[in-house]
């Protein structure tokens, strides 16, 4: 647990959500009556945020990183969304102001992966990605996937497509396809293949494996014109791709937990539900 300092807070919230409205309202009252300077994302260019507010869920927390560039900027994430992995309870809305006085709070950092993309069409592309990259069949065929590690072919891959994630983006997609739930503090990406065919012709890769955050992986699609597919960078999309190379891009999410956060009583809380 480290003290933050806090300087300008730069408050959004969710405008599809009216309960976010009124609470990002009473919040912005609370830490201005506490002495802090508040500004929203309506704020002049110039403006320097030393702390970012998000009341959302994870999605709302994803968009708005990749539309401020994944900030070093510190960011406290208030859940009014469904799971809220990466967010605090909306409990913390009351006595958020007082906790930012005192400013001991947990920091995570967490990594963002990078996609040098080539497109079909011979266009050139990076994405970037918290949680995420999933390479995935277009249409009706199966995507035929050449899958290499560090330059080391793994897999001449057949079935929907593979999933990159970090151990942040580990209790996603990921978990959902069958893989791994890897802790946050384990620096690493999984690659997990969705729906492989299992005939024995297609020799396609069965099992998730977890990998060094500093690998490389290298996906190139082939047959594309027959069987094209398409890229996820966290949800958006990106049609009509014929290789990807993913690395670790360096940069890193500084995410702000309570005193009181335990990734485990958490990944028991929203994955597996109270018990006894």
């Amino acid at each position: 647990m480290s003290a933050v300092a806090v300087g300008p807070v730069l408050l959004c919230w969710n405008r599809a959500a009216p309960e976010c409205a009124a609470a990002a309202e009473r919040l912005g009252s609370d830490l201005r009556a506490a002495g802090f300077e508040v500004m929203d994302k309506g704020s002049p260019p110039g403006f320097q945020a030393g702390l970012l507010v998000l009341l959302g869920g994870d999605g709302f927390l994803m968009e708005s990183v990749r539309i401020l560039g994944y900030p070093a900027t510190p960011i406290f994430g208030i859940n009014f969304g469904s799971v809220g992995f990466l967010m605090n309870r909306r409990a913390t809305v009351e006595g958020l102001a007082a906790v930012l006085r005192e400013g001991a709070l947990q920091i995570e950092d967490h990594p963002v992966l990078e996609a040098q993309v080539r497109l079909s069409a011979g266009r050139e592309d990076v994405c970037r990605a918290v949680n995420d990259l999933v390479m995935e069949r277009m249409g009706g065929q199966g995507a035929r996937l050449r899958v290499s590690i560090g330059g080391i072919l793994l897999n001449e891959f057949s079935g929907d497509g593979v999933i990159v994630s970090t151990s942040t983006g580990s209790t996603a997609y990921n978990l959902a396809a069958g893989g791994p739930v890897v802790h946050p503090r384990v620096s690493a990406m999984i690659l997990t293949p969705l729906y492989p065919h299992r005939a024995a012709p297609f020799h396609s890769l069965q099992f998730p494996v977890v990998l060094p955050l500093d690998s490389c992986i290298e996906i190139n699609g082939m047959e594309t014109a027959k069987r094209p597919v398409r890229l996820l960078a966290d949800g958006h999309a990106l049609d009509g791709i014929d290789r990807v190379v993913v690395r670790d891009s360096g940069l890193r999410l500084r995410l702000l937990r309570m005193p009181s956060h335990e990734f485990v009583s958490t990944l028991s809380r929203k994955f597996i539900g109270s018990q006894g």
